[in-house]
């Protein structure tokens, strides 16, 4: 029953993102270096996530992102969902901006221990480099996983390369 909610969940926003694109909409993925530390806990692993991202003018817009996750502590795999709002900075003319996002991401974890979900804040920056039409990011994502009822909650890293195209 969960899964249908989310994939609910996921369609709606998805459909949303595009009844309010005035501006550029792009559809990417993202591929990530996964770092999880806290408490002692250091663990290292990879992950894969597709976005949507939408611009009404060139400084800001809105993104939706959905990604799967490697070993986070005790957990051997993650799912996350997350909503963000992005500002965009140009740093010179050739397409070099510099970019940083907040908002909510959704974490559900699976692991040896049993199940975590965490609703909880995320935020991001990097660059970006327009290519033609075309972005490739390179950025950092903070989120948590766990939540303290099963597991401490880890804070979690993503380090990794995005293209976007639109």
């Amino acid at each position: 029953m969960k899964n249908i909610a989310l994939a609910i969940f996921v369609l709606l926003g998805w459909l949303s993102m595009n009844a309010f694109a005035d501006g550029d909409a792009y559809n990417g993925f993202s591929v990530d270096y996964v770092r999880s530390t806290q408490n002692g806990v250091n663990d290292s692993s990879s992950a894969v996530a597709i976005l949507r991202s939408v611009r009404p003018n060139e400084h800001y817009g809105y993104e939706m992102q959905f990604g799967l996750i490697g070993k986070s502590g005790p957990f051997t795999s993650s799912t996350s969902l997350d909503f963000c709002a992005i500002g965009v900075v140009p740093l010179n003319n050739r397409g070099l901006k510099l970019y940083g996002k907040a908002g909510l991401a959704d974490v559900y974890s699976r692991g040896f221990s049993g199940r975590a979900n965490n609703l909880g804040p995320t935020y991001g920056a990097g660059f970006e480099f327009f290519r033609e039409k075309d972005i490739v990011r390179v950025g950092f994502q903070h989120f948590n996983v766990g939540n303290n009822t099963l597991s401490p909650s880890l804070g979690t890293y993503l380090i990794g390369l995005t293209l976007l195209l639109n």
